[in-house]
């Protein structure tokens, strides 16, 4: 199975947002987009130029604290989101590093990128890059985008964000400055090979699974019990 990943050149970026406006046509989410919910934005300060986009990390933690599966780990890259699961309980919120899903209040559900996973199924390539004017957001094969991402930062001495944030994830970002001054948030950096995935021979983790799926049952049935009041207050 091949994996895939994005590089954003800020470099190159204009800060036109065309790929956010393509992403909302190509999801629909015109409501959401409305409330300031994106999938994926750019914001444009003095010291550079902020994407907001899912970063699909290597060992995501907000698929380690969702306790109902509603976001997962593709074998291509992507971290997916199925809105169909997802109760509401915002676990992935407080868990994710880098400040990415958002919370719908009305629908309850979350808004995140899903690096256009129907897309690349049918062999085409994410929305965003795909309309991208510029030729500032690229995406292909994992090992090629990297290999890119390398060489384009060290001609321009520019910084690389996401190749060892967190442990690594399939979105790079190419900054002429600071990462963090321009936007992104300050996440640590781990050596992806240090990394050691949850599993079920690691005891450590039926403690914590234990703890977030209580807290999930508990958001579900407080959920159930307030729409069941509501509906019983109509005359």
């Amino acid at each position: 199975m091949k994996t895939y990943a994005i590089f954003i050149d800020t470099t190159n970026c204009t800060g036109c947002n065309t790929c956010s406006y393509r992403c909302i046509q190509e999801f629909r989410y015109h409501n959401q987009a409305a409330k300031g919910l994106f999938r994926t934005f750019v914001t444009i300060n003095d010291d550079g130029l902020y994407h907001k986009k899912c970063m699909h990390c290597a060992n995501p933690e907000c698929v380690k604290v969702c306790p109902v599966n509603a976001l997962t780990k593709s074998e291509y890259g992507a971290v997916l989101y199925d809105a169909e699961k997802c109760i509401g309980c915002q676990s992935c919120v407080k868990a994710c590093p880098f400040n990415i899903p958002q919370f719908d209040e009305s629908s309850k559900k979350i808004v995140k990128c899903s690096l256009c996973a129907h897309r690349i199924k049918d062999g085409k390539e994410p929305a965003c890059s795909e309309a991208c004017p510029t030729g500032a957001i690229q995406f292909g094969e994992y090992n090629a985008i990297l290999g890119k991402v390398k060489s384009i930062a060290a001609k321009k001495k520019a910084n690389i964000y996401g190749k060892d944030e967190a442990g690594g994830t399939s979105i790079f970002i190419i900054t002429k400055g600071s990462p963090t001054k321009a936007g992104y948030p300050e996440v640590k950096k781990i050596p992806a090979k240090k990394i050691k995935k949850a599993s079920i021979e690691n005891p450590g983790i039926f403690p914590l699974v234990a703890g977030i799926m209580v807290g999930g049952l508990k958001k579900l049935e407080e959920r159930k019990s307030a729409i069941a009041k509501e509906k019983n207050s109509k005359p």
